[in-house]
């Protein structure tokens, strides 16, 4: 029996419960940092199997595709990933483990995953797609450097020809939200997804999409409706398609053949693109390894341009081709009735 009085009884009493609680908590905290460490465990222990097997398939960055793959089917960040957080659940791991039995066949990350990055954002890609490459974002660079300094305070016209996924177009409306952009495509599976990527982004607005392979969609109608003409031509050799890596051959041929020397559709689109650019206006392209001096001697003899250059990537490579359009427009016929054929009406 207590002999303490009410009021230091009931003190005692607080203090111990107090105590008990502490006690409690601190139980609690160690099963929870328990559990985390365990946790953690097995998710490295699995991501270093998921690195191993696709180490072993000849993957070229097996670190980064395996958390990629883990972080992306598991609906996890990296912070509840490598904090413990979040387990990696069983029906997780067996999907990780099927779509990984797909990747060593050489099928692409981006279309297992069905996105990719670029630009900062994440794109919507799939196999008739072509996936964005860290080097395309130097055109969308280019392009903004020719808005700020020629086209600043306006609405200018921008087109994109061959938009596959929408990545170019998308990317340089977002960050110049003045421009009004067209966008064509030869493949009408390609711009099913560059039309669902418009709409992600909240652009049904300001970007228009159309079918056609270069300009041929207008046919005898040459009139000059834009400013800046932008593109990621398909520039691989034909002769050097079967060298390439297993994981680009699975891209769409269309998006990669440039014919002899890879400079066909490039070629051609020299030779279109003065009579739909307005005067001074301006073509920039992205180009492949060692085409630079090819392009240069023909954009010496080509009276359509004038101010080209060429713009090196982070390995050196002449990656971008600037040209500014020479001629009037109406040396190819004036510019008509633009509302007859213009491609928002196509």
């Amino acid at each position: 029996m207590c002999h303490c009085e009410p009021a230091a009884f009931w003190r005692v009493r607080q203090s111990m419960l107090t105590r008990s609680h502490r006690l409690l908590r601190r139980l609690r905290a160690s099963r929870n940092d328990t559990h985390i460490t365990v946790t953690l465990k097995n998710n490295i222990a699995f991501l270093k199997k998921i690195e191993s097997r696709l180490k072993s398939a000849g993957v070229l960055s097996p670190r980064a595709e395996a958390e990629a793959l883990i972080l992306h089917f598991g609906r996890l960040t990296r912070l509840d990933f490598f904090t413990g957080e979040k387990e990696i659940s069983v029906s997780v791991r067996r999907m990780i483990q099927k779509v990984l039995r797909v990747r060593q066949t050489g099928k692409p990350l981006a279309y297992l995953t069905n996105e990719a990055p670029f630009y900062g954002y994440t794109f919507q890609v799939t196999k008739d797609t072509l996936i964005p490459r860290p080097e395309t974002e130097l055109l969308v660079e280019e392009a903004t450097r020719v808005l700020d300094k020629f086209y600043s305070g306006q609405n200018p016209e921008i087109l994109d020809v061959g938009t596959g996924s929408g990545c170019i177009a998308i990317s340089l409306t977002l960050q110049r939200p003045a421009c009004r952009m067209t966008a064509f495509d030869a493949s009408l599976k390609a711009l099913e997804v560059a039309r669902k990527n418009v709409k992600l982004f909240g652009l049904n607005d300001k970007i228009q999409l159309a079918h056609s392979r270069l300009f041929n969609s207008f046919g005898k109608n040459k009139r000059a409706f834009w400013d800046i003409v932008v593109s990621n031509p398909p520039y691989v050799p034909s002769e050097d398609l079967p060298k390439l890596s297993r994981e680009v051959r699975s891209e769409p041929r269309l998006a990669l053949d440039g014919g002899a020397k890879g400079v066909e559709t490039i070629e051609r689109l020299l030779k279109q693109a003065p009579f739909y650019i307005k005067k001074d206006g301006w073509l920039l392209m992205e180009i492949g390894d060692g085409q630079a001096a090819i392009l240069s001697e023909k954009m010496k003899r080509n009276r359509s341009f004038k101010n080209f250059r060429f713009v090196k990537d982070l390995n050196g490579i002449d990656r971008i081709m600037v040209a500014q359009c020479h001629c009037e427009p109406a040396a190819f016929g004036g510019r008509g009735n633009l509302r007859f054929c213009h491609p928002r009406n196509l």
